[in-house]
């Protein structure tokens, strides 16, 4: 996972790519460019190129990790200069389109805007490059990484890095327990979380078995669809909160296992811990939780901050009904851009090309921010895939049912919207369920009217 980011830093090096976070971006409008859409022969000769690259990444190991391939690349093609610019997000993008000057190539922090910035012509439709350069989408890139990349059958974005979710847990606290496996659906969480849970002479409680609550760490995942067996908008684009039951279900086990803390406990576990999910200070690396849902990228932070530490990783428990979808999960990941308003595009995509399919920048990439590479080659040699810790996140993000939910040109709003109705739920301020989600249902799907859709 990703730190926020801070001031920019600038350079011109030879070339760039991705990583993970999530930050939202403005709507942008920019005029399209009139170059052809064909790609660029590897072999052929060029003349000179500059092309500017934005990414959100800027940590000093992202940014070393970048350098070195842009690199390898501009010795490969002396042709290719590439004007690298870290620490940008979505707005500043969009800022930049708006007036008239955008990169050449962005890469964003997480998918949610591509659906707004393809139907309003912020970016190119890379698809016919993908054709000319004769790339297979569905032979290079894992089906889970394409659903969050397209848009009304156009090729938005390539993905960079991925993110999957699963279950981690304290195996010592496990089989202090008494259990000898870890849950598959949520009502086995449930009881185990009430087994592993502890609490100290004076009533408070001194380890959660399990904390639903879906504004901590990335618990929001949760909701999206993956692990109960639903679809976050069904066939005719209108959300599924009112029609399809599994959300009340969903809910339910939220709120029951929320009670089974109390409402109290429950804040304060979020408000201490909130700030530590990332670090040292974790719940489960401290103790204080037995089992947490997390992205991949904590395997590296418990590499680093608690190596000898004892636990395992399985796929997220699915809703009782939904048992057949065990094994997939939500995932989503870094997006590359090409501008429509770029004056290079073919050069541009020749960069975006390079950076989202050479095998060594991608697992070198992965290596360096806890990420998984995300074509086909570059798992097949990545040399994480069969650790015991990161194997449960490729094969998450492998297995066919898993993906992130549909995008819109509400871009993140829809999400945000949702992410609010949750949280008033869980603190008691919705009346019901069942109106509660066809409330907030109608709330996005009003929103999602509005911008277009």
């Amino acid at each position: 996972m990703f730190k926020p980011i801070t001031g920019p830093v600038t350079g011109v090096v030879p070339v760039t790519a991705a990583g993970v976070l999530l930050l939202a971006g403005c709507t942008s409008t920019g005029a399209s460019s009139s170059e052809p859409d064909t790609a660029i022969s590897a072999g052929a000769s060029h003349q000179a190129t500059t092309v500017t690259v934005w990414t959100f990444n800027h940590l000093p190991n992202e940014v070393a990790a970048f350098k070195a391939t842009l690199g390898r690349l501009h010795t490969k093609y002396p042709w290719l200069t590439v004007k690298f610019v870290p620490n940008k997000d979505d707005a500043a993008y969009a800022k930049a389109v708006a007036a008239g000057d955008p990169p050449d190539v962005f890469i964003s922090s997480a998918p949610d805007n591509v659906a707004k910035f393809c139907y309003n012509g912020t970016v190119a439709d890379v698809g016919p490059y993908l054709t000319s350069a004769k790339i297979d989408t569905a032979k290079t890139f894992p089906a889970a990484t394409l659903a969050y990349t397209r848009y009304q059958g156009k090729q938005c974005a390539l993905p960079l890095l991925t993110d999957a979710f699963a279950l981690y847990y304290n195996k010592q606290m496990f089989k202090a327990a008494g259990i000898t496996k870890p849950p598959t659906t949520l009502a086995e969480l449930t009881a185990d979380a009430k087994k592993l849970t502890v609490k100290n002479a004076d009533g408070s409680i001194k380890t959660y078995g399990f904390v639903p609550r879906s504004d901590y760490d990335v618990n929001r995942y949760l909701f999206t669809g993956a692990h109960s067996g639903t679809e976050f908008y069904g066939k005719d684009g209108k959300t599924t909160f009112a029609s399809d039951a599994k959300w009340q279900q969903l809910l339910k086990w939220d709120q029951d296992l929320i009670g089974y803390y109390g409402e109290a406990n429950v804040q304060k576990f979020v408000g201490r811990y909130q700030p530590h999910a990332d670090d040292a200070g974790n719940p489960l690396l401290t103790g204080a939780a037995a089992m947490e849902y997390d992205g991949e990228w904590h395997v590296g932070e418990i590499a680093s901050e608690k190596k000898d530490f004892d636990y395992g990783v399985v796929p997220m428990p699915v809703l009782d009904n939904s048992s057949g979808t065990y094994g997939a999960g939500s995932t989503l990941g870094t997006v590359a851009y090409l501008s429509a308003g770029s004056q290079h595009k073919q050069e541009a995509f020749f960069a975006l090309q390079q950076l989202t399919t050479d095998t060594t920048f991608l697992n070198t990439l992965a290596d360096t921010v806890y990420n998984i590479p995300t074509t086909f080659a570059a798992l097949k040699a990545w040399d994480k895939r069969d650790d015991p810790h990161w194997k449960p996140f490729v094969d998450v993000f492998e297995n066919k049912n898993s993906t992130y939910k549909t995008l819109t040109p509400a871009g993140i709003e829809d999400m945000d919207t949702w992410r609010a109705f949750l949280l008033d739920y869980e603190q008691g301020k919705v009346s019901g369920a069942a109106s509660g989600l066809a409330g907030v249902g109608k709330k996005i799907d009003d929103l999602n009217s509005e911008s277009g859709q």
